[in-house]
């Protein structure tokens, strides 16, 4: 993701390993870090109580949350009594949030047959499963990394699987970035799952499984704002105005059975996966989907996993050639140069005549028409 951000910032984040200079305050990453490992061991612990996490009692969420956050503060952060009084004020507000974002999920889950199984996967020589490697002749690309969270569905043989990534920030799923090699993680890891995953979940769960099937990638809003509304409004409209921006956004299956599984009673818009069914005109009709709804088929999945692996491997022929010039982009307002952290370093001026790459809004149906047609090339 960075190396198509831009190369120049790869090259010192990842070739140097150079780190900007820090505040001393909790700044965005530190917010992650905390929504990550609350989200975590929250969920782990309540896995492990009877009934698992779907059938988890309130109490037991409250108490669990209290012993993480609390665990947190003093391995993490040596606890709060040297810290200012903003920086306590600040992660009060953080944990107040935090109880807000951990209830979604579990309402969520109370209403799926998905389960987690699997937290922090790690893809290493030292992980749980191996790096993520594309080849092509003497070219290999080796990937390591990590997924937030694994769940899973089993049907006969069939183990159901969708890869989720908690975001603190507004990011949101888009092929089109996908087209520009952009956020193509959970992709490549949900391929790579239903490549060499398979002897690890028969193992954990101890069923006997003929094959791993993709159901889906999923961003999971790890953030709680206020939504605007007017002055007046219901706490049953400001409810509801929360739960559209705590909805996910991803790509998920077109098997509608495995979306029921994922999100029971499904009718009209889901009020957590990014799927809308039509009702059909006629009882004996086949429900539909709202075209803004977020779905493709097993042949599509395919072809977005032969992508991804594509532009890995164009990724390791640039940084085999040692390219690694400014070449910042620009989409819309979106100007990746605002937040970087090597913006002093790289000297990239327009005034000078450097110009950013501006990478126009590819449609969906643009995109897997393209895949279709292997029209890859521009």
């Amino acid at each position: 993701d960075q190396f198509y951000s831009c190369r120049f910032a790869y090259f010192m984040k990842y070739g140097l390993n150079a780190k900007p200079r820090k505040e001393a305050r909790f700044s965005a990453p530190e917010t992650g870090t905390f929504i990550h490992y609350v989200l975590e061991n929250c969920l782990k612990q309540l896995g492990e109580l009877p009934g698992g996490v779907g059938q988890a009692q309130e109490k037991d969420v409250h108490r669990i949350m209290r012993k993480v956050v609390q665990r947190y503060i003093e391995e993490e952060l040596g606890g709060l009594q040297d810290k200012s009084a903003r920086f306590r004020y600040l992660f009060n507000r953080l944990v107040s949030s935090m109880e807000t974002i951990l209830s979604s999920v579990l309402e969520e889950m109370r209403n799926s047959d998905f389960v987690p199984v699997d937290y922090e996967l790690d893809f290493s020589r030292t992980g749980d499963l191996p790096p993520v490697t594309a080849q092509d002749g003497d070219l290999s690309v080796s990937l390591a990394g990590k997924v937030d969270r694994v769940d899973g569905y089993i049907r006969g043989k069939r183990l159901y699987i969708r890869v989720m990534d908690y975001k603190s920030g507004k990011k949101s799923f888009s092929l089109s970035d996908i087209w520009y090699g952009l956020n193509m993680q959970l992709v490549i890891y949900l391929h790579a799952l239903g490549e060499k995953g398979l002897a690890r979940y028969q193992d954990m769960l101890s069923e006997s499984l003929n094959e791993i099937v993709p159901a889906g990638v999923l961003y999971v809003p790890a953030h709680d704002e206020l939504p605007n509304a007017e002055r007046g409004t219901t706490k049953e409209a400001l409810d509801n105005l929360r739960a559209k921006e705590l909805r996910r956004s991803g790509l998920l299956t077109d098997d509608v059975d495995i979306l029921e599984a994922m999100e029971h009673g499904l009718s009209g818009q889901a009020k957590y996966i990014p799927v809308t069914v039509k009702k059909p005109k006629k009882e004996s009709e086949f429900p539909g989907f709202d075209k803004r709804s977020s779905i493709a088929d097993l042949v599509k999945f395919g072809r977005l996993a032969r992508y991804t692996q594509r532009k890995l491997l164009e990724m390791g022929q640039e940084l085999r050639r040692g390219s690694c010039a400014a070449d910042p982009y620009k989409q819309g307002q979106k100007d990746i140069c605002e937040w970087c952290d090597y913006r002093a370093a790289c000297r990239f001026d327009e005034s000078a005549g450097d110009k950013k790459r501006m990478l126009r809004k590819v449609s969906d149906a643009e995109f897997w028409n393209n895949l279709e047609t292997d029209e890859w090339d521009e």
